[in-house]
């Protein structure tokens, strides 16, 4: 179970559903802003606390040709509209980032550069529209490990029956496949069935479930950290100069601290959600 519960979004009963079709739209009905700030032609809309949220970060990836201010143009029911999850996510703590769909078709590398790097949050969750899975690798291509690490979880929540899982590219980096085998799941198909409220609600337990899977795996690790006798801190206070030199040139995939990081990868990759993809 998450350690912080799931807040509902207060909504007046009396309010009329806005029709976006726009990232204006968005602004006016949502009080988001255009990002990048200052840009000449927005590729996104962000959240205020966008530039200053440390903690967590929600993308909404469109589907392809989606117009600009829509998520999921092929999920029905209302299922993907922007506007519901973009509350729920400031109800609950996250920043939250809409991007263009011609945008990323343009340039997908480009357009995630330059909205991603003014995000601080250290926990990024992606929510993928059908079909966007392919755009997020496209945009994570280029990107170094330290940066794409933060991305703890890439969801389709109602990619339907496409196969999967998905085919990435060939020349995608190795490092990269590998992290993506590890952060993207797909939602059960019923949630599809759900009413749009009560699917949101199971999406943003996953989301923290996941979180505080992964706060706890890391708290392991540091815990680890203590009992370390071979190279790193506190290990290498604990070891002479010669041991030290002699030290350098070890296998750094397998050594000491390797093994540890790898016992808390396989913890956490045993703890998957049931019913989840």
């Amino acid at each position: 179970m998450p350690d912080r519960p799931v807040v509902k979004p207060t909504v007046r009963l009396d309010e009329e559903v806005a029709q976006v079709s726009s990232f204006d739209d968005l602004v006016s009905s949502l009080g988001v802003v255009l990002a990048p700030p200052g840009a000449v032609q927005p590729c996104a809309v962000a959240t205020e606390d966008f530039p200053k949220n440390c903690t967590r970060l929600l993308v909404l990836l469109p589907s392809a040709g989606a117009p600009p201010g829509s998520w999921d143009a092929k999920a029905g029911g209302g299922h993907g509209d922007a506007v519901p999850i973009i509350r729920w996510a400031q109800a609950n703590g996250y920043a939250a980032c809409l991007f263009s769909a011609a945008a990323l078709a343009a340039a997908p590398a480009e357009t995630w550069d330059r909205v991603l790097r003014g995000s601080p949050a250290g926990t990024v969750f992606v929510l993928a529209a059908n079909g966007a899975l392919p755009t997020l690798a496209a945009a994570l291509a280029p990107v170094h490990p330290l940066l794409y690490s933060r991305v703890r979880l890439a969801l389709a929540p109602f990619e339907g029956t496409n196969s999967w899982p998905p085919a990435w590219p060939k020349e995608l980096p190795a490092e990269l496949v590998e992290h993506l085998a590890g952060i993207v799941l797909r939602a059960p198909a019923a949630w599809a069935q759900e009413e749009p409220r009560a699917a949101l609600q199971l999406l943003f337990e996953l989301l923290a479930i996941r979180e505080t899977r992964w706060q706890q795996r890391e708290a392991r690790k540091y815990a680890g950290f203590q009992t370390l006798k071979e190279n790193d801190m506190p290990g290498l206070k604990r070891m002479g100069v010669e041991q030290r030199i002699q030290r350098l040139d070890r296998d750094r995939a397998n050594d000491e601290l390797a093994q540890l990081l790898k016992r808390n990868e396989k913890v956490e990759e045993d703890g998957d959600e049931p019913g989840v993809d």
